[in-house]
């Protein structure tokens, strides 16, 4: 839930904080695209490296990628923003797929218990990051107000050092399969071939891009469009 939070408290701020900056819609349009292909190609391998090397180490790579990111927020120099986005993008790819499988192989292999049970715990899991998002609204809000756009981050950062503290101080190591090359290009391959063989697979595969991509559009232009009604309205 704090890493969650911490993700939740920079979403609305990203925009802004580069139309701060005084960059065009173009070159925000750039670095967006950055994190979301960063995201795109280190997601394919990430959970692979995991496997190989350990769930909870990735899940601290991801509070160090991640925290780097936050500190580039403070800089106004596109290279010094781009490489936070990049940064960014992978620590996503590891914020969605480190902790959930470090959870699953706690539950079912080192504590053997019942696998009906990770229902409830997914239930939990979604429910409790609806509630931290509102609290990262009410949190991000006023602190964006009083000392600026960047301050949101700057607040995330505080929330990813706790959160990894804990994690340093309380969670297990465990693995996957060691096995494998631990780029889980292997892995990358099978699904193509799979997804190739089912038609089913590839409308699936489709429908979820279709989803993800109006969700990145409405990330996207949600500023400039709420900036815009509020000049219509003030006008």
């Amino acid at each position: 839930m704090l890493m969650m939070m911490a993700d939740w408290m920079q979403g609305p701020y990203v925009y802004a904080l580069y139309d701060s900056y005084g960059f065009d819609m173009q070159a925000i349009g750039i670095l967006f695209v950055a994190g979301f292909g960063s995201s795109a190609v280190f997601g394919t391998f990430v959970g692979g490296l995991a496997d190989r090397y350990g769930r909870r180490a990735n899940c601290m790579i991801f509070v160090v990628l991640y925290s780097f990111s936050c500190v580039t927020k403070h800089f106004n120099d596109f290279y010094w923003l781009l490489a936070g986005r990049i940064l960014g993008g992978i620590s996503t790819s590891i914020l969605m797929s480190a902790f959930e499988t470090w959870m699953v192989h706690e539950h079912t292999t080192r504590h053997a218990f019942p696998e009906k049970w990770l229902g409830s715990t997914f239930g939990l899991m979604t429910f409790g990051s609806g509630i931290v998002a509102i609290l990262a609204g009410l949190i991000a809000s006023p602190l964006a107000a009083e000392f600026g756009p960047v301050a949101p981050f700057d607040a995330s950062l505080v929330l990813l050092v706790f959160g990894g503290a804990l994690v340093t101080m309380w969670w297990p190591e465990n693995f996957g399969d060691q096995r494998s090359d631990g780029w889980g290009l292997q892995t990358f391959s099978k699904a193509i071939s799979l997804m190739a063989s089912s038609e089913r697979l590839t409308l699936l595969a489709v429908t979820q891009t279709c989803f993800e991509s109006a969700m990145y559009l409405f990330v996207f232009m949600w500023t400039p469009a709420l900036e815009e009604a509020q000049k219509m309205l003030a006008a």
